[in-house]
């Protein structure tokens, strides 16, 4: 299990990441795996462990404590970054500029709300 100072770091990482780059594909890749892993660095302040990004949704819906009330506008940003903004744009080649403004607006939702219950 990792900590959450690791998921923290990772997160910056991959945000960091995302500012060096222009490719669409990267950027959502970079945005995708950054939200997860301040997802996970809010599990870990209550000592939960999601372990895989398929069960980010299902257990913020399961356990609203992670997040608190908020915790249905994260599962559906991280909803649309995995099934929507990846298939578009990371596995096929179909996304639009409206799509990747959209998958810009998830990720900055997920960044906002996981901040401030990091505190």
């Amino acid at each position: 299990m990792s900590s959450l100072e690791t998921h923290l770091r990772k997160a910056e990482t991959f945000r960091e990441g995302a500012s060096r780059v222009n490719e669409p594909g990267l950027l959502v890749e970079a945005w995708f795996l950054s939200a997860y892993h301040l997802i996970e660095a809010c599990a870990a302040k209550k000592r939960v462990h999601i372990q895989k990004h398929q069960r980010v949704p299902d257990e913020l819906q399961r356990n609203p404590s992670i997040l608190g009330p908020r915790s249905s506008t994260v599962a559906d940003a991280f909803r649309y970054l995995d099934h929507n903004a990846r298939a578009k744009f990371v596995y096929g080649d179909s996304g639009t500029r409206a799509d990747l403004a959209k998958a810009r607006k998830s990720f900055e939702t997920i960044e906002s709300i996981c901040r401030e219950v990091l505190g």
